[in-house]
């Protein structure tokens, strides 16, 4: 499993763990001190992450929010993207 830690401008904390198959996302889990509501939101937004091609990475989280009624408070959408990337990296 991979993992990262990012710290948003302004203070909230990102962490992502997952792995990579096959150039995919698997078991994709991020926590942290963010909020968003509704709070099952970011299951939904793992979910969405299991299984993408990581070319796709951008495209899906950025539709997922788009696509979905989602607040997010000391976080945005590509914050999410960075800490992916950066538990992608080597």
């Amino acid at each position: 499993m991979k993992r990262a830690e990012y710290k948003v401008p302004g203070g909230k904390l990102l962490a992502a763990e997952l792995g990579v198959e096959e150039g995919r996302l698997v078991g994709v889990k991020i926590t942290g001190d963010f909020f968003m509501h509704p709070e099952a939101a970011i299951i939904d937004l793992e979910k969405a992450l299991c299984d993408t091609p990581v070319e796709d990475l951008d495209d899906v989280v950025n539709r997922f929010f788009q696509d979905n009624d989602v607040t997010l408070f000391g976080v945005e959408a590509e914050d999410f993207v960075k800490v992916v990337r950066l538990a992608l990296e080597p």
